[in-house]
Order: C-alpha cells, then structure tokens, then sequence
C-alpha cells in the first residue's frame, strides 16, 4: 500500500481528533470516491468513443451496402428503447457489418444474431437511422 503524507491546520487536526474521527480513515474514504468518479467519467468517455465509433460504421453501412428493406428495418430500432433485438443475415446485411466493425466471425446466413445494448451497437443503429432521416 501506497503512503501518503497530508500537511492539515493544527487547529483542525485537534478538532477531529477531539471528535474521535479517524482522519486517514476520512482521507481514504475521500480518496476512493475520487477515484470511483473519475473511473466513471473514463468509462463514459470511452462510451463516447465506442458510439462514435459505432455511428461511422452504421452511416457507412446505411450509405454503401443496405438496400432499402435492410435500412428501414435497421433504422426503426433507432427510434425505440431496447435492450436486445435480432437480424437473420440472410436477409439483411447489418450483421455482416456490425462483424466485420467489431472483428468478428460471420454468423450464420440462416440464424438470428443477436445485438445487445451497449454504445458501440447503439451507435450502428443511429447512424443508419440517421441516412435514413437525411434521405
């Protein structure tokens, strides 16, 4: 464990003291939350990045590759909250570019795949949504 020396008032130390606080209890406390803030606003960023990321992929994809049918279906996710919606390949090519976006293996032409709400799918899904709004 790391030590750390913090310089306090006399006076205040006295004070808390006097009170029976535990101040290296108190400066641990404080710090941990720090830390738990500034960890959520890093994850928030990457968030950021992820959706950003996400919207590219889905407004390239809505622009080169979907055919009409495959856009409209895409792009009525975009205006809903969900948390988990499926496409068959076979029928629509959006998997194929969420895949190859996202460095994985093809899914079966004939089986659902699946998308589960994170930033990076949200982002696909609205950026297709978004060339279909500006068409």
């Amino acid at each position: 464990m790391t030590k750390i020396i913090v310089t306090i008032d006399r006076d205040l130390h006295v004070d808390l003291t006097d009170a029976g606080l535990d101040i290296e209890q108190i400066c641990q406390t404080a710090l941990e939350a720090e830390a738990v803030h500034v960890r959520s606003q890093q994850a928030e960023a990457d968030d950021n990045v992820l959706y950003q990321r996400g919207f590219e992929a889905g407004s390239d994809w809505a622009s080169n590759r979907a055919n009409s049918s495959e856009l409209t279906e895409v792009a009525e996710w975009s205006k809903i909250r969900w948390r988990q919606f499926s496409l068959v390949p076979m029928r629509n090519s959006f998997p194929y570019a969420y895949c190859e976006a996202v460095q994985l293996d093809y899914p079966r032409r004939q089986e659902a795949f699946f998308f589960t709400n994170d930033a990076f799918t949200r982002g696909m899904v609205d950026g297709a949504g978004a060339v279909l709004s500006q068409a």
